[in-house]
């Protein structure tokens, strides 16, 4: 027999429209949320309103959207609205370990927002590309990406939190870049 779980509980009550929803994600996912918006926003103020612009997506999102695993919609709906913050905050003003990041791969990157169906067409395919690419690195070499590229960690945060150099962790994301280059240029991806 399956037993539900807590998330399915939540989406459950989002779906009935429950107001009560809101509280239990906040009690349940608040700490996560804080997290993930503190790693790129700088000020308090901004990171408490990405988390609850976050549950307001939330509750306008559930219904129609179903998301299997709630704690990743939930991380990817607030890293998305730090990051438009982020964008709007630092427009003329520059330096972070999610700015040093970025230009790390900006030779990789795609419109965030794009333009039309074609467009959204090569980011679903670049999109299902990295996560494909991903799969087929080591454990290690995709915990080094995507703490830096998707959390927007310092290479020194890294290194702490997986107790290994810096000089490590700057070589694995170097050569993960370089791999993933060359399988760019293999799939005739072209950015």
């Amino acid at each position: 027999m399956h037993k539900i779980t807590d998330d399915e509980s939540l989406i459950s009550l989002l779906f009935a429209r429950d107001e009560s929803a809101l509280s239990r994600l906040a009690e349940k996912y608040h700490t996560l949320l804080l997290s993930i918006t503190r790693r790129i926003l700088p000020d308090a103020r901004d990171v408490e309103e990405c988390v609850n612009d976050t549950y307001i997506r939330i509750w306008n999102a559930i219904p129609p959207e179903h998301p299997v695993s709630l704690p990743a919609y939930l991380s990817r709906v607030a890293r998305n609205l730090a990051l438009e913050r982020y964008t709007y905050n630092s427009a003329a003003k520059r330096s972070s370990a999610l700015t040093d990041a970025f230009e790390e791969l900006e030779e990789f990157m795609l419109p965030s927002c794009p333009d039309n169906v074609a467009e959204a067409v090569n980011e679903k395919i670049f999109h299902d590309f990295i996560n494909s690419f991903l799969k087929s690195q080591t454990k290690e070499a995709r915990i080094f990406f995507l703490r830096r590229y998707w959390y927007g960690e310092s290479i020194e945060e890294i290194s702490s939190s997986c107790h290994v150099s810096k000089e490590k962790v700057k070589s694995s994301l170097f050569r993960t870049r370089n791999r993933l280059r060359s399988a760019l240029e293999k799939e005739g991806i072209v950015l």
